[in-house]
């Protein structure tokens, strides 16, 4: 196994094409007959797993194909926010304060406030 930080974005592209490719196989498919599943073209399978470069909707369209989209569980953890953290990026990076529109502090207010209905 790879250390994906250690590994150059072109090994780490390879690599998943390869891990698609097995993914394929394992599913007795065809380039042909998973881009035909996925509505793409059979290019497109063969580019991902040569490691070429793929949109991420590619990426999608083919691990639901292949009935692998466990593989991105990860992206949809809840993360726990660490309060102190919060409350010191708060302190680094303070919210601008709401200016009141110099037109509405120049309008005339009425001297009674309560409605005349």
């Amino acid at each position: 196994m790879i250390d994906p930080y250690l590994a150059s974005d072109k090994v780490l592209l390879k690599e998943i094409g390869q891990k698609i490719k097995r993914l394929r196989i394992g599913a007795n498919l065809t380039q042909k007959a998973l881009a035909t599943r996925c509505g793409i073209s059979d290019f497109s399978i063969s580019q991902i797993e040569n490691g070429s470069n793929t949109s991420l909707l590619t990426l999608l369209m083919i691990l639901r194909t292949l009935n692998a989209l466990n593989m991105l569980y990860l992206f949809f953890e809840e993360e726990q926010l660490d309060p102190i953290a919060i409350a010191d990026y708060m302190k680094s990076h303070p919210q601008p304060k709401r200016v009141r529109n110099s037109k509405l502090s120049n309008t005339i207010q009425p001297s009674n406030p309560e409605s005349e209905w």
